[in-house]
């Protein structure tokens, strides 16, 4: 009798402690636990792997994360810490972290407004050019067994900022002129003359670096 008591006793503490841990966490800290997986193709972070990061607050307090990760769907910030993964739940303004090569990112929430997210301002000037990090989930069919599957593809998406209105810029030539009209001549010369892609994040950076450099 006293060994039957003796199980229920752990086996009504384990229940206890598991339930605790995946609803609450170490600290009372939100803990991320799907308990039904769902195999998805892709990545829904900006860095792959964990790797240090530096978050400063809206109430101006900074501090150095292990082991974080930039979510592009839930557009949250994650770390790691004994074996579970929580979300930054503080107010974060914004976060400085290296991509999947180690090349540093830093990330600045915009002010009310705007889309929800965190920016990278890619080049800083009269017109600046800002980038949003974000995943779009698609669903997949084979055509002979009807099967579906899930892929997160990763989007860059664009805007451009000038006296501080942000506009959303979907990249090709015309709309680069019409955002860079005062200069209209010079940037599709540029563009021509460098046979530069717009669809390219790299080239875009280029022209309004070369707008930004004109007087």
């Amino acid at each position: 009798m006293k060994s039957i008591f003796l199980f229920f006793c752990i086996i009504t503490h384990a229940v206890f402690s598991f339930s605790q841990n995946v609803t609450v966490g170490a600290g009372e800290k939100p803990l991320l636990k799907s308990v039904v997986k769902t195999f998805t193709e892709g990545s829904t972070y900006f860095n792959n792997a964990p790797a240090n990061g530096k978050i400063k607050t809206d109430g101006q307090k900074e501090f150095i994360i292990n082991n974080l990760r930039y979510n592009l769907e839930t557009q949250q910030l994650e770390y790691a810490e004994n074996d579970h993964v929580y979300t930054v739940q503080e107010a974060v303004q914004s976060f400085t972290l290296p991509d999947s090569v180690g090349n540093i990112h830093v990330f600045t929430k915009l002010g009310t407004g705007q889309p929800a997210g965190f920016y990278e301002t890619l080049v800083d000037g009269r017109i600046s050019l800002l980038k949003l990090y974000a995943v779009k989930k698609e669903v997949t069919e084979d055509w002979y067994t009807k099967k579906k599957s899930n892929k997160m593809v990763k989007q860059d998406i664009y805007f451009t900022k000038k006296e501080g209105i942000i506009q959303k810029i979907s990249p090709s030539t015309k709309n680069v002129a019409t955002v860079l009209a005062d200069k209209k001549n010079d940037v599709t010369a540029f563009i021509k003359d460098e046979q530069l892609d717009l669809k390219q994040g790299t080239d875009l950076v280029k022209i309004f670096k070369y707008y930004n450099a004109l007087k």
